[in-house]
């Protein structure tokens, strides 16, 4: 494994929707991509109000029976564990952009 670099970038993740979660699960499923983000110093971090997240494709296997409300859903904070991302429990309440390529803080 290659050493982190120092922290350059964050890549902010702003709730637990279909796209976020899969872009985790890839990172999940092939660990040189987050290992990429690290050893060039960017940081990634999921943002979400709930810790988890419904998968809407299983919801009419929940309707017919078939899952529970459990199997309906994604774990966030174990998501991210396994792709090397953050998990904070929150809600973003403004941005602060520090212009063009400034590192802008959110």
């Amino acid at each position: 494994m290659l050493p982190s670099a120092p922290l350059s970038s964050d890549l902010l993740l702003l709730g637990g929707g279909h796209a976020h979660v899969h872009l985790l699960r890839m990172f999940a499923m092939d660990p040189s991509a987050s290992s990429f983000l690290r050893t060039s110093g960017v940081r990634v971090t999921l943002l979400s109000p709930s810790g988890r997240a419904p998968y809407s494709g299983m919801l009419p296997g929940l309707v017919a029976g078939f899952y529970s409300d459990d199997d309906l859903h994604v774990d966030l904070a174990a998501l991210c564990a396994r792709s090397g991302a953050r998990f904070v429990l929150g809600r973003a309440s403004g941005a602060r952009d520090g212009g063009a390529g400034a590192g802008g803080t959110v």
